[in-house]
């Protein structure tokens, strides 16, 4: 079965700092056209920062979309020209303090495939190094929050820890890097 949509016209209804908004108009399997609404944001990283005790680098900020304060992994988006290992380190280093001298990519996602083309690239950062002169950006109001993996774990398993990209880099954490017994899994 024909399950693709054919790209007929677009339209863009709002252009932001990062964001575009755009009304497409696709052709559907059976012929008859649609709209659809699809939001652009920038692509973005993620970092999992784990340091050699296997203590986890989270920030505890605003996030003003959900009106709720949030415990996340380090992230930011690309900048122009920017490699996603550059902005990794760069936005570990004004996150945390520390600049991960291992960056190991872990995986990609799209955060919201029906609607959204924003994609996420996720490295795991170890070997952390202090960085004691890196700056936050500016009207950026964030706490660090050292875990143990396994208490971050268990928080983000009761409900605590609500992030897509901190929820998916601990699962791929915990099944790709750390040891599991296989009766665990």
């Amino acid at each position: 079965m024909d399950l693709e949509e054919r790209f007929v016209r677009k339209k863009i209804v709002y252009q932001g700092k990062y964001i575009r908004a755009e009304e497409q108009i696709v052709r559907l399997p059976d012929g008859t056209e649609a709209l659809r609404e699809i939001i652009a944001p920038p692509d973005a990283v993620g970092i999992l920062p784990v340091d050699s005790d296997g203590r986890v680098y989270l920030v505890r900020q605003y996030r003003p979309a959900i009106r709720q304060i949030t415990l996340e992994i380090p992230a930011g988006i690309l900048e122009a020209g920017e490699a996603p290992a550059e902005t990794a380190r760069r936005e570990c280093e004004e996150e945390i303090r520390r600049r991960p001298e291992r960056l190991d990519f872990l995986f990609r996602y799209y955060h919201s495939v029906g609607f959204s083309t924003g994609k996420i690239e996720v490295f795991l950062g170890r070997d952390l190094r202090p960085s004691p002169d890196a700056q936050t950006d500016p009207g950026e109001f964030i706490e660090v929050v050292p875990l143990p993996f396994e208490e971050a774990y268990q928080q983000a398993l009761s409900g605590k820890i609500i992030d897509s990209k901190t929820l998916l880099s601990f699962l791929w954490y915990r099944q790709t890097v750390l040891e599991i017994p296989k009766n665990k899994i």
